[in-house]
C-alpha cells in the first residue's frame, strides 16, 4: 500500500470514528426540562394537578408568582391560584380575564402560555409542552373548577 493509500485509510477511520462518537453522544443525551410533562394516562384535569405539576414547579417561584414579590399581582401558590385566576381581569391586558371558565381560547393564561401575547410564560424559561398547555386548556373548557 502506498503512503497516500495509508493516509486515506487513516482519514476514513477517523471520520467513521467521529461519526459514530457523535451519533452515540446525541443518542445518549437527555433533554433536561424543569417542567413536568403529563402522560396521556394522567392528564392534568384538576386544578390540584395543575397546581402541583405546573404552578408549583414553573410559576410560583420567588420573583415570579410566589411569595410577597409576585409579578402582575398574580399569586399562584397553593390555595391562592383559583382566586387569582378564575374570572379575574388581567392588569396587563384588561380586555381579558386571566381564566374565563369554559373558554380557554379567550383566557389570558392560555394566550401567555402559548406565546400568543407577550411576554410568554413561564418568563425566561423553556415553554411548557403543548400537552401540558392542552391539559390546562381542557381544565378551563370544563369549567375551571376549584378541584
Amino acid at each position: 500500500m502506498t503512503l497516500e493509500g495509508k493516509t486515506m485509510k487513516k482519514i476514513k477511520i477517523l471520520l467513521v470514528s467521529f461519526a459514530l462518537t457523535t451519533i452515540l453522544l446525541l443518542g445518549c443525551s437527555e433533554e433536561s426540562t424543569t417542567e413536568p410533562t403529563p402522560t396521556t394516562s394522567a392528564p392534568l384535569s384538576k386544578l390540584s394537578d395543575i397546581q402541583s405539576k405546573v404552578f408549583n414547579t414553573s410559576c410560583a417561584l420567588s420573583g415570579c408568582h410566589g411569595g410577597t414579590n409576585n409579578q402582575a399581582n398574580l399569586l399562584l401558590t397553593d390555595g391562592n391560584s383559583f382566586a387569582n385566576l378564575v374570572n379575574v381581569q388581567s392588569f396587563l391586558f384588561p380586555q381579558f380575564s386571566r381564566v374565563q371558565p369554559n373558554n380557554s381560547a379567550n383566557s389570558l393564561l392560555i394566550k401567555m402560555l402559548k406565546g400568543e401575547v407577550s411576554p410568554r410564560m413561564p418568563l425566561n424559561r423553556d415553554p411548557l409542552s403543548a400537552a401540558t398547555i392542552d391539559s390546562i386548556a381542557k381544565w378551563i373548557d370544563n369549567g375551571a373548577l376549584n378541584n
